[in-house]
Parts: structure tokens; sequence; C-alpha cells
């Protein structure tokens, strides 16, 4: 009989299993643990009730080369044979994850409710560098300060701007589980673990082949996900040597943006309201927001400028009036945006993607060899490659009415000699005694643009463990990992082509040529740019190109470390760790080595694409540490067992100053069943390559929400008052849309100092006997970041200049730029220390498995209630709560549920998002017509048959109710337009809907 004593977070746990033993990895590689959260059960206690035979349909039959006996899984570097560490844990296995389809890393951790959409599958367009990445973001704190380690080892940064770790290159094929700290965890894993950790486990010892495959597609037959794992192992020379081999290919097609989201919904000023407190909504939806200037045809309003009435398209060659009863105007002029209008208004979705077309394919393996009884070698490699095609910064080409289109340029426009000039709109032209007409249009005719990531990750480790005495152990370990970004940004449009042949004529022999000799001497070829029909191959040839980006990551980690009893006390040994460690990592970036096309295809500054100028950027990294554990009183009367803890860790990096952090903790069983738990953690985070180093770059806007402008001054009682101070002599409120076409400039800082943060955490452990099979766990946290690095969204900057009481506040309006009209030209929004954060909420955790009939039925909920999430903008202003807006909801929970019997297993997976406010910094209740967004429950389901202990088959469903995103969340397009950058809607809310699946696993 195996035995695995799971000593993962306050709850030790027993998995009985006789000849079905899964492997366990080595105790070195997890976390410190604490308490176990929802999904943390890996079987049953030993007081837990037992199934009569199989351990259920998600198991694997893969012998263990582990021996008899208790096998320690404990996460601190001071290992730990009973439940001691003050600091929870939650613990999610990667096989319970995968029976309800989560088959990717970033999946699986996101049933954590303390885990939070960082970057994803449906939120990472409009990335600059960093489409197809997958960032976690633990208590909603931000991705850069959730740390990612695999068996204990940092992990090579994925992206371009950030020291987040790009999920999907991680394999996963041989992951047994993943462990989440969240809390100060400095100390033991250095900077980057403020807001917490994320360890996962890889398997180390395996015997027989496993094979699973998971197919699944949506209900509207979009949105096919396919992953097949292979995992092998074998030992050798004696059981002295082990060698564990896993591989895996996921392919994930693309959904349009349109499929789940019509119509586009957005909010606008309410011309009826008077003020924040007049009974009357200030703004109000638009449920289905349309742009006639971006419409797939030739669309024209007259009278021409500002002053338009009445709107034209150009449809299968017939000038067709758009009815005015149709739509509404929401903005006017010849840029305006209007609330419902014919089907060819657009609705800027059209080319946008909800979810990206994604492949990987991975391989990981390790191999240990027991060298002599007390040392062993091990050594692992891992290969991931990742190809991700996306929608671009800018999904489409367009050009309007304006003359500073084409950088100077201006918009296509309409004359009486063009020779693509339908007859319908020449004969329209003169019956209105019109030369020349401007047109606006989106070309949906060209070719779609993508950015193409293909992402190659390799990681080279090896580590040696050696048993000094029977007290003391030496282990030493250096790992290499890199990550190549090969990027392609496909069918941009060279400028200078493209004005040349849009400026055609008729040549003597009545072909249709450039204008311009010297253009055709070139080779230019003439376009149609009133057709909607496909562009000729040869037009293609001469107008577009593809751009070429490459950025590289690396890091080089080696340390070492001793750990052992380091003498007895009264209650029992002293026990310790202590070591070094020492890592250089290093971001390489370069656009497309051809400046001349580089020059020709981005050609506005901001206003299409961006340069990115080289990036070259080096740390190195030295820390000594040490952690230690002393027992205070055992087997005493209200004190059954009583220990502190505590950790140091120096830090001297070759670009920032030494840092120092620490952590001390405490756990007070006073009677069995019951343990008391706290840890005080003081966490260091130095900026990273992106906030340090980021070129400056402009995003040139076609018009921003001015809080002085026409229906937004009146939605806050200050800004009348401070605008007016901001714009002397300038007629108030300024007209919208602010047509000044401003730049949005943003990018690093190298004057960046440290974060600071302090955190504790307040807990307990309840096993009581008299209820048998239940685990229960309840703490209190609390994190509280200073000097916070982060660029703050324009809008947030426009608004905080002119929203405070007593006058504008100068430490936002310094960033903002004016013309003599009061119209915004500028804003600045690049890194500084510029805020607090802080996060305080309740984790609760009860798992309760217990026997029905001839079944198992086991219950596990973890849940996450957010007492607060404050941001302080700047430092001596008041901050604002953000808990219970809808990207930080107060209430998240998952339940897994399943019950056993026999060779059948059903399972239900259900998660739940409390009720939620659209934005908690409203200035009333009537700032929005639609307020809230109800409470969403997500059930997923799961039916499972074994016919064979070595074969199982699985059917499911997720998304039962078929629940979609919030409606007022739907708005977000995939731009630099949106202030947030991208579509959070669907990170936090399930955007895929109903989605069936079916998986087969086998093993030999």
């Amino acid at each position: 009989m195996k035995r695995i004593l799971i000593v993962s977070t306050g709850i030790a746990t027993i998995w009985t299993c006789a000849a079905q033993a899964q492997s366990v990895p080595a105790a070195k590689d997890t976390l410190p643990t604490g308490a176990t959260q929802a999904a943390t059960v890996s079987g049953p206690r030993d007081n837990q009730p037992q199934p009569d035979s199989n351990i259920g349909a998600g198991s694997t039959d893969m012998q263990s080369s582990a021996g008899d006996g208790d096998i320690v899984v404990t996460g601190s570097r001071i290992a730990r044979p009973e439940l001691q560490s003050a600091m929870p844990v939650s613990v999610i296995r990667a096989e319970e994850a995968k029976t309800f389809a989560r088959t990717t890393v970033y999946d699986a951790l996101l049933l954590t409710p303390a885990v939070g959409p960082g970057v994803g599958e449906t939120n990472s367009g409009g990335q600059v560098f960093d489409q197809g990445v997958a960032n976690i973001n633990l208590r909603n704190l931000g991705t850069n300060r959730s740390l990612v380690l695999v068996d204990g080892k940092r992990w090579v940064s994925g992206g371009a701007r950030t020291s987040a770790v790009d999920l999907n290159t991680i394999p996963t094929a041989l992951i047994d589980r993943y462990e989440i700290v969240t809390g100060g965890a400095a100390a033991i894993y250095g900077a980057d673990a403020v807001s917490g950790a994320v360890n996962i486990i890889m398997k180390k010892k395996l015997s027989g082949v496993e094979l699973s495959v998971t197919n699944g597609i949506s209900e509207r037959g979009d949105g096919r996900q396919t992953n097949a794992t292979l995992a092998t192992g074998f030992a050798f020379g004696g059981d002295r040597g082990h060698v564990v081999i896993g591989g895996e290919y996921n392919d994930t097609t693309p959904i349009e943006n349109l499929s789940r989201y019509p119509k586009r919904i957005s909010y606008y000023p309410n011309p009826a309201s008077k003020g924040p407190n007049d009974g009357i909504p200030d703004n109000i939806l638009n449920k289905d927001t349309r742009n006639f200037s971006r419409a797939a045809v030739p669309t024209f309003c007259l009278p021409a400028g500002a002053g338009c009435q009445q709107w034209y398209q150009v449809i299968n060659d017939v000038v067709t009036a758009v009815p005015q009863d149709s739509y509404r105007p929401v903005i006017t002029g010849p840029i305006g945006t209007q609330e419902g209008g014919t089907d060819t208004g657009s609705t800027s979705f059209e080319n946008v993607l909800l979810r990206a077309k994604s492949q990987r394919a991975a391989a990981y393996t390790n191999l240990s060899y027991e060298l002599t009884p007390a040392v062993t070698w091990n050594g692992t490699f891992s290969y991931a490659h990742t190809y991700t095609e996306a929608t671009p910064v800018w999904p489409a080409n367009r050009s309007d009415s304006r003359a500073s289109w084409w950088a100077g340029a201006g918009g296509e426009v309409a004359t009486l000699n063009n020779p693509y000039l339908p007859s319908s709109l020449r004969d329209f032209m003169v019956g209105n005694g019109l030369t020349s007409i401007p047109l606006a249009r989106t070309y949906l005719n060209l070719p779609r643009s993508y950015e193409i990531h293909k992402r190659d990750n390799f990681t080279l480790g090896t580590d040696l463990s050696a048993k000094l005495t029977d007290k003391f152990t030496l282990q030493g370990f250096v790992r290499y990992g890199q990550v190549v970004d090969n990027i392609t940004t496909t069918n941009m449009i060279v400028k200078d082509n493209w004005l040349a042949g849009r400026n055609s004529m008729r040549d003597a022999s009545g072909q249709i040529v450039c204008s311009d000799p010297a253009a055709r001497a070139a080779g230019c070829v003439p376009i149609d740019f009133v057709s909607t029909e496909p562009f000729s191959q040869a037009a293609l040839n001469y107008i577009e190109r593809d751009r070429y980006d490459r950025t590289k990551n690396s890091l080089l980690n080696a340390g070492g470390s001793v750990s052992g009893s380091a003498f007895s006390l009264p209650y029992g040994d002293l026990s310790f760790a202590a070591g070094l460690e020492w890592r250089r990592e290093k971001l390489s970036t370069r656009d497309d080595p051809d400046t001349a096309k580089l020059n020709s295809i981005i050609w506005a500054g901001g206003l299409d694409y961006q340069l990115h100028p080289a990036l070259d950027a080096k740390r190195d990294t030295s820390e000594l540490f040490a952690e230690t554990l002393i027992p205070v009183l055992a087997d005493l009367p209200f004190a059954k067992r009583v220990e502190v803890e505590g950790a140091y860790r120096y830090s001297h990096y070759s670009d920032n100053p030494d840092t120092h952090t620490w952590k001390a903790g405490a756990t007070w069983e006073p009677f069995s069943g019951l343990t008391l738990r706290g840890v005080y953690s003081h966490s260091v985070r130095v900026p990273n390559f992106g906030e340090l180093f980021s070129p400056l770059s402009s995003v040139t806007f076609g018009g921003i929400d001015d809080p002085c402008q026409t229906g937004l001054i009146a939605q806050n009682t200050n800004r009348a008052a401070n605008c007016a101070a901001l714009v002397k002599g300038v007629a108030l409120p300024l007209p919208r849309p602010n047509l000044s076409q401003p730049v949005i400039v943003s990018g690093g800082n190298p004057n960046l100092t440290p974060e600071r943060s302090n955190s504790y955490t307040l807990g307990a452990v309840f096993q009581p006997k008299v209820i048998r099979g239940l685990d229960a766990t309840v703490d209190y946290f609390n994190i509280k970041i200073d000097n916070v690095i982060t660029a703050l969204p324009y809008l947030t900057l426009l608004n905080n200049c002119v929203d405070s009481p007593g006058g504008p506040d100068q430490s936002f309006c310094q960033f903002i730029t004016r013309d003599a009209r009061g119209e915004v030209t500028s804003v600045r929004s690049q890194f500084a220390n510029l805020a607090k954060r802080s996060s305080q909420g309740i984790d609760v955790g009860i798992n309760y498995r217990k026997s029905l009939g001839r079944g198992i039925l086991s219950n596990r909920l973890s849940g996450t209630y957010l007492l607060d999430q404050t941001i302080v903008s700047a430092v001596g202003r008041p901050g604002v709560d953000y808990a219970g807006e809808w990207d930080f909801p107060k209430i998240r929970g998952t339940l897994f549920s399943d019950y056993t019997i026999g060779m059948f297993s059903i399972g239900l997976l259900t998660r739940f998002i409390g009720r939620s406010t659209y934005d908690v910094t409203a200035a009333s209740n009537e700032t929005f017509d639609v307020s809230h967004i109800p409470a969403f429950v997500y059930n997923d389901v799961t039916l499972s048959f074994r016919p064979s202990k070595r074969h199982s088959i699985s059917v499911g469903v997720k998304n039962i109710s078929d629940a979609q995103v919030p409606l007022i969340l739907r708005g977000n397009t995939v731009s630099p337009n949106s202030p947030s950058f991208r579509q959070d809607g669907g990170a936090n809310y399930d955007a895929i809907g109903r989605y069936f699946f079916v998986r087969v696993g086998a093993n030999f």
C-alpha cells in the first residue's frame, strides 16, 4: 500500500491507492504551504470515506516508482512532515482542471478566485508587443507583481515590455498540480512576488504511457479547441534512475467578434441631463453604436464639413441616402457617431477577433539519477513553440474626410475626372453642382491584417542534491531559459504607393493608369477606392507590405542552499534553510531592419502604427536568503503545537538599489482539529525593463472624451469651474468631438524607484473529527503597496485634472497640453511612481467528502470576499475603493462537485461572480442609466466512464446556461482608442458561450 501525504495547506490529505498511485514530485519543489482552498484535495484523508474500487474517471493508472511509505509533499525550503506553515496556499490538481476541459495553464489557474484575469486569449488584442501571451494577475494587483515558478525555479519572462511569464510557454503534459500563494512571498522567492507566487509542479516519476485527447466546439459551431497530450516514463539502473517525457499539441480556432457581439454597445452623454443630481441619467446606453464614416462602402455627408445633415452611401454603385429616421445622431459631424441606422454603418467590430487563432506544441523531459545513496543528480529540458494569429493594433485600413488623413495628404476625394467614378455618383455630383466630394470608408475589401507571433521557448536546467548527514541536505542548481518571438504584421499599406495609385486617369489608349509619370515609371498600379470588389493581386503587390519584428528574453539562474535541523530545542528541532542565488535577465527587441519600408508603412507617427526603437537591457541580481522554523511548545494543554517562523532575503541589483525583504509567521494548534496561523511580509519589486526603458511612443487619436466637452462637463460638480480656470477666455463647454487629433505619449522612465509592500494574513484551519471528511479554512488577507509604478490611462489624467475641489489638480494637469481653443493636443502617460494600492478580503475553503450509497460524493469550495481594492492615483490624493466594480467583484467563488460510483463519475463545476457596479467613480447613481451588473453563475458538467482501469471517456458541457458577457461590457474595441487597450468584458466573463467537449484517455 502506498500513501501520499499532501502537506499542502494546513490540511493533511492521505490518498490511498494501491496499484494506481500517481507520480509525486520531490518535496523541495513546492511552495511554502498553508491552508488548502477549493480544488486542493488530491484524494480523501485517512479518516475520510474511500471509494469501493476506482479512484475516479479522471485518475491515471500509471505506476509510480516511489517506494512504499509516506511521501511528504511540502513547499517551504524547510521540509515539514506535519501542518506547520503559516502561509495559506491554494492547490489545483491539473487532472481535475482537465476533467472540465481546462487544458491550458491560464484556464486552470483562473479557477482560483484569488487569481484575476491578466492577459489571456480573449483580451490580448490590441497589445503592441504581447498578442497571444497568457499572464495571471494575483489579487488583481497587476501581472508584473505575480511571480511564476516551475518546480520552485524562476521561468523566463515572455513579454517585450513586461516581466510577467507567458504561461503558454510552459509544457502541460506532465504538470501534476498548481500551488498558489497570495500575499508577499518576496522573502522566499525574490522580486516580483509582491502579490504572490504560482508554483507549477511537474511529475518526476512515471511508468507506462498515458494518452489524453480533448476536443470541443461551441454551440455556435466555432471556437474549436483540440488538446492532445502524451506522457511516459521509466526507471533504470536498478531504480536509481528515472526518466519522464511528455508532449502536447493544442489547436484553437478563432472567434469573430461579430459572432458574439453583433451590435456595439457604448455610453454617450444624455443631452437631456442638466447635472449629476437632476433625476435624469447623465449617460444613456447606445445599444447599436455605429459610425457611418467607417462603413465598408464609400460614404459622405452633405453639406460637407461640421454642419453636415444628410448621409449618403454608394451601395452597388448606386448613391443611396441614409434614411434619417433610421438612426439617432450621437455625435454630429462628418466623423460622428450614431445609434442605429442601416446595416452598412460600421460597428468597428468588423475586422476584430474576439479570440485569436493559436497553436502550441511543447515537450518536457526530466532525468534523475542517484549517483550514490546520498547524492542525486537531476536534469530538465523543455521546449515550446506557440503560434498566434491575432487582430493587430489597427485592424483595418480606412480613411475619412479630414485633411489631416494620410499624413496631411487628406482622405480620398471623388472627382468628376476619376475614371473609376460610378455613373450614379457622377450624375449625383453633376445634379448637385459638385465637382468633388470627400469620401470616408473602411476598406474591408482589402485582405485582413494580422499580427502573427511565432514564439520559441526552451529551458535547460540541472541540479544536484546531496545529503551531507542525517540532518543536513545541500542543493545546487543552474537553469537557462529563453523566449524568441518573431512577429509579422501582415498587409500594411505603403502610403506613397497608395497615394500614387488613387490618383488615376485614362491614357491615350483608354487604359486606366496612374496620373503621375514618375509613379508610372516606378511600376504604379491604379486603385479603385470606390469599388467594394476585392483588389487585384497586382494592386495588392504594389500597395501592401509585411513588417517583421523580433524580441528575445533570456534568464540565466543559479543557486545553492543548505537545509536541515540545526539543533534540538525542548519541543523539537530548530529547522533552517539558507543559501544564495544569482540570475541574469536580458531583453533585446528589434524592429524590421528594412528602414525604407518602415518609413513607407508607418506614415503618421502613431495615427496608424508606431516605430519600435531597438531596446537592449540587462540586469544581474545576487541574493542571500535564510529561513527558520522554531518549535515553541508541543503536546501541552491548549498548545498541541506552537511554532514561529521567519525568512529574510537580501538582493543586490546591477541597476537598482539593494533591497531587503522579510517575513515572520506563527502557527498555534491549541487542540486537534483547530490551527490558527498568521504571517507578516515585507516585499519589494524593482521596476522591470519595460517600465524603465520602453522608448517613448505616441498614438494620434481621432478624438477623445475631454471632460470639458459638451455632455461631459456637467457630470461632476467641480468640472465647470476647473475647466474655466484651465481655458480662460474660451467659451465652455468645448465642442464634442475634439477634432484636433490629440497625441497620447507613453513610454518608460529610467528614474523609477522600487515598489514596497507590507502584507499580512490571519486565518484558521478546521478539521473537526466529529464531521468525518470535512476540512475548512478561513483567512483574512491585507496587502498594501507604496510607490506603485504605473502609467495612468489618459482618461484618468484628464478627469482627475478637473474633478478635484479647490481648483485644477496640477499633479495631473501637468501631463496635459491644450491649444489656444482649449482643446487637448497631447497627454503624457508615462510610467511613474505615482500611486498606492491596497487589497484586503477574506478567503474561505471547504472540502467535504463522504460515502453516499455505493459511491463517494466530494465537494470542494473556494471563495473570496473582497473588502477593499483601493487605488491612490497620486500621493496626497484620496484613494478610490474599486471593490465591487465589475473588474473587482466583491464575491467570487468556485465549487467542484463530483460523485463517483463504480465505473461512472459525474462532475459539476460552478463559478459564481457577484453583483457589481459598472463604475464606482460615478458621481451619482444616475451617472449611467444601467449602473449595475447582475450576479453571474456558470455551470459546467462532465460525465465520465471507465470501462477498464486503463481507458476512460468523458463528455461535458461548459456554460450550460449559455450565459453571455453583460451587455454594457461588450463595447470595448481592440485598438488604442480604448483607454484600457483590451476587451475586459470577455476576460472576466465567459465570451464563448455554451461549449461541448469530449475527452478520451488511455494508459498502457
